[in-house]
């Protein structure tokens, strides 16, 4: 293997949102994690939670002894677990909430069973929130969830950079962006986080995620005695404010050079070593030197592993090729613990597939054969019981029973609650209570919280709700009990305002009269937003360019409407949405139950700041229907639905049949065949010609060309060729034929074509050229069956026998390339290549062909700062280094250092268009290695899509969208880009266009 990590992990992000509620009561009874601070707002907007903890398994304080991790009693503690996104990341930009993901990643009722769960805390997150807002609110509420749901919390300062100052010092004079000293970062870090749970027994710190430069390739020894000399001082500062607090200590070269340690120990007592291990660093059964070796004198933890058979340069493996190995290998050293990377659907390697970076549901488990997150599951499940600590309580006293079980409130589908927090009178301490509705248990709360909300329910319903207490030893309260009945709903649904008039626009707030559950639903049980509009659950508020609107919007919410529509067909949709930061998610309209449109819902750049999406042209029936909006994802906020006058259906007028279709040459295995160019005078166009033989498809031919070369023929047999035209509305001409006869098979030609003659360049543009050529002849007797056309020694295409020209595309402005021409008969024998020199022309930076679509030029008409493009549609960006990116000298600048994300909605399908063309430029050069591409259903890094690289000064890289598999026919599509996959540069765009 190679100890040469130098690709930092992909992290990607999403935009997103989340919210917080106040704590009803502080702690009162002292634990085994000695004191659980009282929980952080953000932690109680959710305090009750599905699922079942970890019950039974004990997490009392760890220390080292040798090689070994062991608990109190000497018992020797494996760490299992996984790593999900940092908490404050869910906050910034992701819909779901870190305290939903952290509940999901323990719930041994959906099987999943770590011992540990790793925290990684950014200094993004240090920057936006502030060192003592992420505590309280993100650090600490993470540390006691995972306390209640018996794991341990690795809180882990997730920096990626250099860790020397010399080495900083000399990336701020190589980069545009400014580190900030290193010893102030890891200094405003841990002299907050480390006295803050010095007490809390089941928390483990680790100290600096993954050190970078000084690299020092080549001497292990010395970067790792320049690390230690960096590091220690940061040791120190913990074990000052954390005494008795396991720390796990990475390494340089991004956490690879594990295999120092027993050589050059830090100081200190209760230290651990972590390694990072990816398919990049080689396979497993080279990792005894690096990582296992090491093991058999000092505590190691692989704190971050991972595989994806669709990864990019780090990342790519399979569970069969990569994971099974490194389980054998991991479970080789019985004193080696794990830790997965990452339980998340955009930090990959991931877990979970989602719609999209940042999605709330679904998150679907990666459990395919060679996927990791079902692989991790099983591992996880089947060493649940091995080396765990044991229990060092000796408590069989039940906490008291909950007092004054409360019904608060209720709606047709809810109910609130609220009891007197209690106090465990046992050494164990309150772990959680369980709130049972008619004997089956639902949901569980954190201590300190004493009111919750039991949704999900029927309306009109009685039900006996029970609450009971447990501790730490697993002894549970006798029962609280209250019996509750929900509020029946209206007699039926009806019209509010309405019925509304199809075409029209239908306001939000005026949803159909009939309930909670029967016209809307809502997850809340009183209107958050202030308006008194009406008295309903539904969340409406005000704003002074919308008059009323419906705000909080939550996923899985909706509304109906009843609506008049006056005639059948085509009508085009919009809804006035807006999105401030965090926000943005997507929305449904269903119509009489059956769905007829989704649409992803942007940042608008403001909670008020609104913006009319379209949806597109939806078919709507004539006469009374209920149209249902029902939020898939949130959160954003709702003004109206439009729906436009109706349309006809479009395109329905078939193209001219293709005329005087004609046979240009034949071979003993291939004909080819020309014929002149339809035309469409439906208003689609031509979108391209379907070849068939004797009827039955052979190939399709792009519009713009008008010959073909079928191949694969018997000899001296009769065909019959067909063509047709095909618009892009999808109607086909009448077929033009023609009959044509292979020529006789001749198997002893092994005389090559002569070579063409007089190849020349005809034509250049900014990204293609054209030659032309002297047709070869052959006197082999198998006849030449085509011409092949190179790109600097590499097949670019194949010519037809009777042509004499091609055109090249897709290449880079101002480049010079090598063009050669070789003639193919039908024995296969190929001529001499003959070649011309062509250089490309200047890019004028308008935009390309005159057929070009430009998405966005960056020229400020319109403005970056408006977050709208060329196309009139969303733009923006966000987490880099410049925040949402500067626009100078007409170009967007984009300063990364392993963080960002870009966005262009185009909204629109392309299918006229083949590729895409960005004209940039980067810092270092090679940037496309670092940016993950995500288009049109695609999502890779844009060095899979492209052929072209990014040059320190600004050309143009061109994707072939068909090549790449993009979905060009979407009416949503949108082009993103994401800095996650490590490195830092900065990127210059000038034009983002489509050709």
């Amino acid at each position: 293997m190679t100890s040469d990590h130098t690709t930092a992990n992909d992290e990607s992000g999403a935009d997103a949102n989340d919210g917080g509620a106040s704590v009803d009561a502080a702690i009162g009874t002292t634990t085994r994690r000695t004191a659980l601070k009282s929980i952080g707002a953000a932690a109680a907007a959710g305090t009750l939670f599905t699922g079942q903890a970890s019950a039974g398994v004990p997490t009392p304080r760890l220390h080292t002894d040798g090689k070994w991790i062991r608990d109190p009693q000497g018992n020797e503690v494996q760490l299992r677990g996984m790593a999900t996104a940092d908490p404050g990341f869910y906050r910034q930009y992701h819909p779901k909430s870190f305290e939903e993901v952290l509940r999901r990643a323990t719930d041994t009722s959906d099987g999943w069973h770590p011992n540990v769960v790793r925290l990684p805390f950014t200094q993004d997150s240090v920057d936006h929130f502030g060192i003592d807002t992420l505590v309280e609110e993100f650090i600490r509420p993470s540390v006691d969830i995972l306390a209640s749901r018996d794991v341990y919390a690795l809180v882990d300062f997730h920096l990626i950079r250099p860790y020397t100052q010399e080495a900083t010092e000399t990336y701020n004079s190589n980069n545009d962006d400014t580190l900030s000293p290193i010893d102030d970062v890891m200094t405003t870090f841990w002299e907050a986080v480390a006295p803050e749970f010095a007490d809390d027994e089941h928390v483990i710190y680790e100290l600096f995620n993954e050190p970078t430069q000084p690299t020092m390739y080549g001497d292990d020894a010395g970067a790792w005695q320049t690390w230690r000399d960096a590091a220690q001082p940061w040791v120190d500062l913990v074990r000052e404010n954390a005494p008795d607090t396991p720390i796990i200590i990475g390494s340089p070269r991004w956490t690879s050079v594990t295999h120092m340690a027993p050589e050059y120990p830090f100081e200190g007592d209760n230290l651990i070593y972590a390694a990072h291990i990816y398919p990049d660093n080689g396979a497993p059964a080279e990792f005894d030197q690096y990582y296992g070796e090491p093991a058999n004198d000092v505590p190691v933890v692989v704190t971050e592993f991972g595989w994806d058979p669709e990864g990019g340069s780090v990342d790519q493996g399979t569970t069969s090729g990569w994971g099974e190995p490194f389980r054998e290998w991991a479970e080789g050293y019985e004193n080696m613990g794990w830790i997965s990377w990452c339980f998340d659907d955009s930090w990959a390697p991931t877990f979970f597939d989602s719609p999209g970076d940042g999605a709330v549901e679904p998150w679907t488990l990666k459990d395919g054969d060679d996927q990791m997150g079902g692989y991790i599951k099983t591992w996880l499940e089947e060493t649940q019981d091995d080396s765990v600590p044991a229990s060092q309580i000796d408590d069989s006293t039940a906490p008291p029973t909950p007092g004054n079980l409360t019904v608060t409130d209720a709606t047709e589908i809810s109910v609130d609650v609220s009891w007197d927090g209690v106090t465990d009178e046992g050494e164990a301490g309150l772990s959680h209570y369980t709130l049972s509705v008619d004997g089956t248990e639902t949901q569980e709360a954190l201590p300190g919280t004493t009111s919750a909300t039991v949704s999900g329910l029927e309306p009109a319903t009685t039900y006996e709700l029970s609450l009971t207490a447990e501790d730490d030893a697993g002894n549970e309260s006798g029962p609280a009990t209250v019996v509750a009945e929900t509020i029946a709903t209206d007699a039926e649904q009806s019209p509010y305002n309405g019925p509304h008039t199809v075409p029209g626009r239908v306001q939000a707030e005026d949803f159909d009269e009939g309930g909670q559950g029967i016209s809307y639903y809502d997850t809340t049980s009183a209107n958050q937003g202030g308006a008194s509009y009406r008295d309903t659950a539904v969340d409406i508020g005000t704003s002074a360019s919308s008059g009323y609107n419906v705000g909080y919007i939550e996923t899985g919410e909706w509304l109906e409407y009843t609506v008049q529509i006056e005639s059948g067909g085509s009508h085009e949709t919009h809804v006035n949405v807006a999105a401030g930061n965090g926000g943005g998610g997507s929305l449904r309209i269903d119509v009489d139950g059956e769905t007829v449109a989704t649409q992803d819902v942007w940042q608008t750049g403001g909670w008020s700041n609104w913006q009319a999406i379209r949806v597109g042209d939806l078919d709507l029936p004539e006469g009374e229907h209920v149209v249902r909006i029902t939020a898939e994802s949130g959160a954003w906020n709702f003004d109206w639905v439009e729906f436009g006058e109706p349309s006809g259906s479009g395109d329905q007028q078939a193209p001219t049949t293709p005329a005087n279709l004609s046979v240009s040459g034949t071979t003993s295995s291939s004909v080819s065949v020309s014929w002149d160019a339809s035309s469409d005078s439906g208003g689609s166009g031509i979108d391209h010609y379907v070849v068939s033989v004797d009827g039955s498809q052979d190939q399709t031919v792009a519009a713009g060309t008008t010959s073909a070369t079928v191949d694969g023929l018997d000899a001296e047999t009769s065909y019959a060729i067909g063509v047709t035209a095909v618009d892009g509305a999808g109607n086909e001409s009448a077929t033009a034929s023609v009959s044509a006869t292979t020529d006789a098979a001749d198997d002893g030609d092994s005389t090559a074509p002569t070579a063409p003659a007089n190849l020349s360049v005809t034509g250049t543009t900014a990204d293609s050229v054209s030659v032309s050529w002297d047709a070869a002849t052959d006197e082999g007797g198998s006849g030449l069956d085509h011409y092949a056309v190179s790109v600097d020694g590499s097949q670019d295409q194949t010519v037809a026998a009777g042509t004499s020209e091609a055109t090249v595309d897709g290449l880079s402005a101002a480049t010079t390339y090598q063009i050669g021409v070789s003639a193919v008969d039908g024995a296969g024998n190929e001529s001499d290549a003959v070649s011309v020199e062509a250089t490309t022309d200047q890019s004028d930076g308008g935009g390309g062909s005159g057929d070009a679509l430009v998405v966005n030029d960056y020229d400020g008409d319109p403005a970056w700062s408006s977050h709208r493009n060329d196309l009139g549609q969303w733009c923006g960006a966000g987490s880099f280094e410049n925040g949402g990116g500067d626009v100078s000298g007409g170009a967007l600048v984009l300063e990364y250092d392993n963080g960002g994300w870009f966005q262009e909605q185009i909204n629109q399908a392309v299918t006229d268009y083949s590729t895409l063309v960005f004209s940039v430029s980067g810092a270092n050069g090679g940037e496309e290695s670092e940016i993950l591409f995500d288009m049109g259903g695609v999502r890779t890094t844009l060095a899979n899509v492209t052929d072209d690289s990014i040059g320190t000064s600004m050309s143009e890289v061109a994707v072939d969208l068909e090549s790449a598999g993009v979905d060009r026919s979407s009416s949503s599509l949108s082009l993103r880009l994401n800095f996650w996959q490590g490195g830092a540069s900065t990127l210059e765009i000038e034009e983002i266009r489509l050709e």
